[in-house]
């Protein structure tokens, strides 16, 4: 008996899963920060892929001295759906803070996701190579020089308009909490 074979979107699946991977590391990572001014992270540049194929960087002038929420979600998960309800109540009550969300999923399931949720904050793919993971694990290194390994979702990280790391949570965090943590940023 042979071994049954993985089929494209199987492959595909395997892929985008392995890139989030990337992506959940830094979220861990910034739980670990600690308060030491000498020790505060910096949000690095990175290039993303509009859910409309559109290429952006954190560069690019709708970024620039914004306080920015990075967030990261899948579309299977119960966990995740809440939390990008919660994001859109948060996107609602503070349209001036700049939302980055990352989803981990399929292009055509992302856009049916966002469509279904009717949300309203601009959405990016995850999955498109690990560009924008290198680069969250480069600012995420741990002082041995070792990476977390974790894949879990969601997460999300608020950065002044400096790119400085304000507050980071892995799992699902409320838009009180943002709004709470938001307020915090001088």
């Amino acid at each position: 008996m042979s071994a049954p074979r993985a089929n494209e979107a199987d492959v595909r699946t395997l892929l985008l899963a392995l890139c989030f991977a990337l992506l959940s590391v830094a979220a861990l990572a910034f739980v670990s920060v600690s308060s030491d001014a000498s020790s505060i992270k910096t949000l690095p540049n990175f290039e993303l892929k509009g859910l409309d194929e559109s290429e952006h960087r954190l560069s690019d002038a709708r970024f620039k001295d914004k306080v920015i929420l990075l967030v990261a979600f899948s579309t299977w998960q119960d966990v995740s759906i809440r939390q990008a309800r919660e994001i859109q109540a948060f996107h609602v009550k503070r349209p001036n803070v700049e939302i980055v969300a990352l989803i981990a999923d399929d292009l055509a399931l992302a856009r049916d996701f966002v469509a279904n949720e009717k949300l309203t904050f601009p959405c990016y793919k995850s999955g498109d190579g690990p560009r924008a993971g290198q680069n969250l694990n480069r600012l995420f290194d741990t002082k041995k020089n070792k990476t977390f390994q974790l894949n879990k979702l969601p997460f999300v990280v608020l950065c002044t308009a400096d790119r400085k790391v304000a507050f980071a949570q892995v799992g699902l965090t409320s838009e009180a909490t943002l709004s709470e943590q938001l307020a915090a940023i001088p």
